[in-house]
């Protein structure tokens, strides 16, 4: 009997060792859904928010700004860009480029910091990026510094407007 009873403990005692084991990797998982839900969502956000602004930019609307001033069709897109996106990032965060294209398409080689929202029938892009932080140490270092640079972008023709 005294055998049966160290063996019951024994395997209690290997039962506690897997159940361990067994939650250390459920967690890890249940964590990384979490976080690359989390990485979806401002990914998603963004790439809306850049759609509303393209949506705004192409007809040639412009917005006012919260004291009733009209705004400048490029501060209006960005604007636009920034406010859809506040529900995943900070809005200062989002960096807008708006920018004409070529013939073919091709971005100009210094596209990150231009702002200009072109002329009706011109071919435009607007650009957007973000730079997302993972709050896991663990994810965090399969990134270069922990981070990851999330982008969305829209290519537009500007119907006829009045300028």
């Amino acid at each position: 009997m005294a055998r049966q009873g160290c063996l019951g403990k024994m395997s209690r005692g290997s039962t506690v060792v897997e159940f361990a084991l067994t939650l250390l990797v459920f967690i890890t998982l249940l964590v990384a859904i979490i976080e690359f839900g989390w990485l979806f969502f401002v990914q998603h956000t963004l790439q809306y928010a850049t759609r509303e602004g393209t949506r705004l930019a192409l007809v040639g609307r412009t917005i006012n700004d919260p004291s009733g001033n009209p705004m400048t069709r490029v501060d209006s897109i960005v604007r636009t860009i920034r406010d859809a996106a506040s529900l995943a990032v900070s809005p200062d965060a989002v960096l807008v480029a708006v920018y004409p294209v070529s013939a073919t398409f091709g971005d100009p080689s210094n596209w990150q910091d231009l702002q200009d929202a072109g002329d009706p029938r011109d071919y435009m892009r607007v650009r957007t990026r973000v730079v997302h932080t993972f709050f896991t140490p663990l994810i965090r270092a399969f990134f270069p510094g922990g981070q990851i640079i999330l982008q969305a972008e829209g290519t537009y023709r500007n119907e006829e407007f009045d300028e």
